[in-house]
C-alpha cells in the first residue's frame, strides 16, 4: 500500500512539474482575475488571486503568481494592479511576507498597483518561479 501511494504522489509531481515546464500561459487560463490584474507585459502569470477587505480599515491579498524569466528580484517588481476599488489603501502601504526563510515584501499603492520583491534571504532558484502572497494591509 505505501508503495501505491508513493508511486501515486510521484506521478502528481512529476505531472505538476512537466506542467510548470511545458504548459506556459495555463496558470492565466485558470486563474479568478476578477479582482486583480496581472502584469502579462513582463511575464507574470497568475495562478489565483483573492482581494476582499477584512473590515472597515484594512483588506487581505491573496495571489499566487509566476515568472518565467530571471529577474532581479532585489528590486521591485511590478507585478499587477488591484481593481476591487475596496482593496485598495488610501496611502501607499508594504507589507512583509515569509516563505520559509525568506522575506519578501508587497507595496501596494492607492492606484492598485503591486510591487513585490525578496527583502532577505536567497533569490528563488531557477525558471519558472512561483510565488505564493498572502499579505493584509490598511486601507
Amino acid at each position: 500500500m505505501n508503495k501505491l501511494i508513493f508511486f501515486v504522489a510521484m506521478l502528481l509531481i512529476c505531472n505538476l512539474t512537466f506542467a510548470q515546464k511545458h504548459n506556459h500561459g495555463m496558470a492565466v487560463e485558470t486563474a479568478d482575475t476578477t479582482n486583480f490584474k496581472v502584469n502579462y507585459q513582463a511575464g507574470w502569470q497568475i495562478y489565483n488571486s483573492y482581494v476582499a477587505p477584512i473590515n472597515t480599515d484594512s483588506a487581505v491579498v491573496e495571489i499566487i503568481l509566476q515568472h518565467d524569466r530571471a529577474i532581479d528580484w532585489k528590486q521591485e517588481q511590478f507585478v499587477g494592479r488591484i481593481k476591487l476599488a475596496s482593496g485598495v489603501p488610501k496611502t501607499s502601504q508594504t507589507t512583509s511576507f515569509m516563505l520559509m526563510f525568506d522575506e519578501y515584501n508587497l507595496r501596494v499603492e492607492p492606484n492598485g498597483r503591486c510591487y513585490l520583491w525578496l527583502a532577505k534571504g536567497a533569490i528563488p532558484d531557477g525558471d519558472p518561479v512561483i510565488i505564493p502572497v498572502k499579505v493584509a494591509y490598511k486601507r
